[in-house]
């Protein structure tokens, strides 16, 4: 057991009739609420009559620290672990069917002030604990301390639907967003409905919803949280654009260099080896510009407009110079004279000068040996011979 606050009973008065009573009020409690632990929100208060002082042990170990002297982030934890707890116990306390019992809760949450509300944190985590509970202060209007604050904080799940802002009736999911409220920032990402679920949020608390791009906020918007309030965050159609660089023979270009000015941003890439470029995270139907740079100037601008199929292919024409290649000069060839050639005729005759029909006859010219026949008037013929080529005759007669 620790002792969390010990203090004189002045200027209070006690709700069930004396402070002798207190230790008893707490065992019922106790009993009442044993096995789910719930009690454990109440410190047991122990009384000392020589002193008339009360001491408010916890079961619970770790390092108290009262509510006012809190940090405001820890105030609003301290404030929501208080009302779940107080949620529970009446439920718990409901379950019974019994309105006197009910009552004697609300009666016993009743405290003078928050400073009697403790805030104890282990590492079991974060659980709180009240003192001087059972009391109110004889000062007019604070007759409903803790009952009357817990009363007016109401908490509800805030369910924020994101969309497109091309579609409202499109869910979108997997969309990250920022939240500013009760002195935290919290960032969640919507879910597979495009839903994103704020727990447990103070009814009329200033909401802050903001995406964030280069680390920097964008679309900021503001709620008020509303019990069954219906909120809706819309977020722009990013699409990653294709391009695909091709010469004046519609061929790939690898190695490509292009610049895109799109959504006031420039973006430099370079075409891979199917001459492709993959321009992410483009607006739905948003201009894209895009250009080669060459000598300082601005070459192949073409213009686009971002589609929402991901699948289509934007073209970017190039025209690639090609190699001059050098034709050697054509050197003229003179035609060629084919040299003329002739029949030659040759006459075989006997001493007697008397033609020879039939004889064999051998003709040596150009490497070649010929033999022919003397045809009735005693000639053999050499077709197609140059001029000046010497021709060996050998005639041979045949004896009658």
């Amino acid at each position: 057991m620790a002792v969390i606050l010990q203090k004189k009973v002045e200027n209070v008065r006690y709700l069930f009739g004396s402070p002798e009573t207190s230790q008893s009020r707490y065992s019922q409690i106790k009993r009442t609420f044993f096995d789910n632990k719930l009690y454990e929100l109440f410190a047991e208060p122990i009384y000392s009559a020589p002193t008339n002082t009360i001491m408010w042990n916890t079961e619970i170990f770790g390092t108290a620290v009262s509510y006012n002297k809190l940090s405001p982030t820890d105030q609003n934890i301290t404030q929501k672990l208080l009302t779940t707890k107080i949620q529970k116990i009446l439920e718990a306390a409901k379950q019974f069917n019994d309105a006197t019992l009910i009552d004697f809760i609300y009666q016993c949450i009743e405290i003078p002030s928050m400073e009697s509300v403790f805030l104890v944190r282990s590492k079991e985590g974060d659980k709180v604990v009240i003192t001087q509970w059972g009391f109110i202060s004889d000062v007019a209007g604070d007759e409903k301390g803790l009952l009357a604050k817990i009363i007016a904080i109401k908490r509800t799940d805030v369910v924020f639907n994101i969309v497109y802002e091309d579609n409202k009736n499109e869910a979108a999911p997997n969309q990250l967003f920022f939240f500013e409220y009760e002195e935290q920032t919290v960032n969640k990402i919507s879910d597979a409905e495009g839903k994103i679920y704020l727990k447990d949020v103070k009814v009329d608390e200033q909401i802050k919803a903001y995406r964030k791009e280069d680390n920097n906020k964008i679309d900021e918007q503001s709620f008020f949280c509303y019990e069954n309030g219906k909120y809706v965050l819309t977020v722009p159609r990013l699409v990653d654009m294709t391009f695909k660089v091709i010469n004046q023979f519609e061929k790939p270009v690898a190695g490509a260099t292009f610049i895109f000015e799109s959504n006031g941003k420039t973006t430099t890439l370079i075409s891979d080896a199917e001459g492709k470029i993959i321009l992410p995270k483009q607006k739905f139907n948003e201009p894209v510009l895009a250009y080669q740079i060459k000598d300082e100037q601005k070459i192949n601008e073409q213009n686009f407009i971002c589609p929402k199929d991901t699948t289509q292919i934007n073209y970017l024409k190039v025209i690639e110079e090609q190699p001059v290649v050098e034709t050697p000069p054509v050197v003229e060839t003179p035609p060629v004279v084919e040299e003329k050639k002739y029949q030659m005729k040759i006459k075989v005759v006997d001493k007697n000068n008397v033609i020879v029909p039939n004889a064999q006859v051998t003709l040596e010219y150009s490497n070649k040996v010929v033999q022919k026949t003397t045809d009735q008037n005693g000639y053999v013929y050499i077709d197609d011979i140059k001029p000046n080529v010497q021709v060996k005759i050998k005639a041979i007669l045949k004896e009658k």
